[in-house]
């Protein structure tokens, strides 16, 4: 699209943005790199026979889940492509079956998250049913944050017969699996006082050099958000639980509705910081563009590859 927006354009990325209490930085990405992407995009999915995959990896509250939104509504809008988000949060194992992975394998897998933590027969199928043009509908389970477990409620999507883009969004989306030398020690004081001899990062491990990887051979086009550092990704998370809270109470009525603290967040987020810091330091070099973030979600490069 041309860098300088049309009216209706402009009209339509103020409401976008509104709608979300986004602030000027993100419509600065839209403008300088967002468009373009989704110009990209139209232009694979219309020379494919088939719905593209695309991946989407970024790290904790970096953003993915607003830009995969903007996609959904951009790329119908503006382009004549049909897009579908899938997430991959959405595919987290019940909170029973977690209990029941972290009294068999190891505690830390009772924690959403990891790679382990997914149900990835149930995403696999659901990517198989999202490759192919079909009338039927697929149906897509939903999962609560705030209570930590699936929902009884499921969301139907159809496939049609124009071209469409189906993105699947998440934090560990196209990471790779470690090394045995990467695993050898502790990536963390976290990981030093829970996994000291390493039973549970050696499982990860594992689930992502099998069925993750199963999954993400599917992937026909990867792209990142890229943090500056592991610790914005504590701040960005932070941000992150005080919106959901906040969008949840408003939501249903109820401010008695809590989250995690910020001691609570730290705690979490450590989960998830050894595949973090992979994944910033050998996906750039597998994706298909990289975007590299300031603290502030300010993209300072795009990279190609």
């Amino acid at each position: 699209m041309s860098s300088t927006l049309d009216t209706a354009t402009r009209s339509f990325l103020d409401k976008f943005c509104e709608a979300r209490e986004l602030n000027g930085i993100f419509m600065r990405n839209v403008e300088s790199y967002f468009l373009d992407y989704a110009s990209r995009l139209s232009q694979r999915a219309e020379a494919a026979d088939r719905p593209i995959i695309v991946g989407l990896n970024g790290a904790q509250g970096s953003g993915k889940s607003t830009l995969s939104e903007l996609l959904a509504e951009v790329l119908p809008a503006f382009f004549g492509v049909d897009c579908h988000v899938l997430s991959i949060d959405d595919f987290y194992l019940s909170k029973a079956q977690r209990r029941k992975l972290g009294a068999a394998i190891h505690p830390l897998l009772a924690t959403r998250g990891v790679p382990g933590t997914h149900d990835c027969a149930r995403l696999k199928e659901a990517l198989d049913s999202c490759s192919v043009y079909s009338s039927g509908e697929i149906s897509l389970p939903i999962f609560d944050k705030l209570i930590d477990d699936r929902t009884r409620k499921v969301r139907k999507i159809k496939i049609g017969a124009k071209p469409t883009v189906v993105l699947l969004e998440g934090w560990c989306v196209g990471i790779p699996a470690q090394t045995s030398l990467d695993l050898a020690v502790p990536a963390s004081s976290f990981e030093f006082s829970n996994d000291n001899v390493g039973t549970w990062r050696n499982y990860v491990n594992e689930q992502l050099a099998t069925s993750y990887a199963e999954l993400f051979a599917s992937l026909d086009y990867l792209s990142m958000l890229k943090p500056p550092c592991f610790e914005a990704v504590l701040d960005w998370r932070v941000e992150q639980e005080v919106r959901l809270i906040a969008k949840r109470r408003t939501a249903s009525g109820d401010d008695s509705i809590k989250g995690m603290n910020v001691k609570q967040v730290a705690e979490f987020v450590e989960n998830f910081r050894r595949l973090t810091c992979h994944a910033m330091a050998v996906l750039p070099a597998m994706a298909n563009e990289t975007w590299e973030l300031q603290a502030d979600r300010r993209i300072l490069a795009e990279v190609k590859s």
